[in-house]
């Protein structure tokens, strides 16, 4: 019979991100996992990809069951619940599962709108503005997302937005996408500007360093620069890594704890 305290021992955490082509993109998820380690948040802390990197899911849960792991909760490194988390990830873990059926697997929630990611983006857009010019009326936000065609899994991106806008005292904001929705990020851009817009700053509301926030945003920022050169588009960092994206993930996984011990997972 195992105490409370050894059971402790037989849980394990994987934290999973998208991937990218883009080598060491991934590189502030493994930081986080192992400052949760360092918390611990769990006797086991690892990370994994969706896509592209490495290690895989498959990978990391054989090599935490090799530990004498039992259960595992696994936590998407995503801020939204769109496609990549309802359909790849979700058939992904029952695909893993099915090699593992001594194991017991249970999902936590993504990032969402979570109150220190919403302290993190300001942070990120109040360096942005210590570039703006002063005699230039209030600049507006644009909150840069990859983007899903699941309409309501965007909700915490205009939760994010509207936050900042009240706390920056910003003029007006604009969410907008890179792929799958719109307006798209040059859409944006334009609409702002030909509603008086001087001043922008546009936040790419990224965690990691890929491809996407190291040369796509950087590209169509500025292109629109140039079709637009008496507005300043200021460009903020990525959300990167801060030991606010700890704190949420954190919490989330003692949400998910708190809520049930695992996740059911379709046949």
């Amino acid at each position: 019979m195992h105490t409370e305290g050894q059971q402790d021992r037989r849980n394990a955490v994987i934290l999973i991100g998208h991937g990218s082509l883009r080598s060491a993109s991934g590189a502030s998820m493994i930081r986080i996992a192992a400052r949760l380690r360092e918390r611990g948040v769990a006797p086991v802390v690892e990370a994994a990809f969706l896509n592209y990197s490495r290690p895989t899911l498959a990978e990391v849960v054989g090599k935490v069951a090799a530990m004498g792991v039992t259960s595992i909760t696994i936590q998407p490194y995503f801020l939204i619940a769109g496609v990549y988390v309802q359909n790849d990830l979700y058939s992904l873990i029952t695909e893993v599962s099915s090699l593992f059926p001594a194991l017991s697997f249970q999902l936590a929630p993504v990032l969402g709108d979570h109150p220190a990611l919403i302290d993190l983006a300001q942070r990120r857009v109040q360096v942005a503005l210590e570039a703006r010019d002063a005699n230039v009326a209030l600049p507006s936000l644009l909150l840069m997302a990859h983007g899903t065609p699941l309409p309501a899994a965007n909700a915490p991106l205009y939760t994010i937005a509207g936050t900042l806008i009240s706390r920056l005292g910003l003029a007006e904001s604009q969410v907008a996408y890179l792929d799958c929705n719109t307006p798209t990020i040059p859409e944006a851009i334009d609409q702002l500007v030909a509603e008086g817009a001087r001043q922008i700053v546009a936040l790419p509301y990224f965690l990691h360093l890929g491809r996407h926030v190291a040369e796509d945003l950087p590209a169509l920022i500025a292109q629109a620069q140039a079709r637009h050169p008496h507005a300043a588009i200021l460009l903020a960092h990525h959300l990167d890594y801060d030991m606010c994206l700890v704190d949420a993930v954190q919490e989330r996984l003692t949400s998910a704890r708190s809520v049930a011990r695992s996740v059911a997972l379709p046949v």
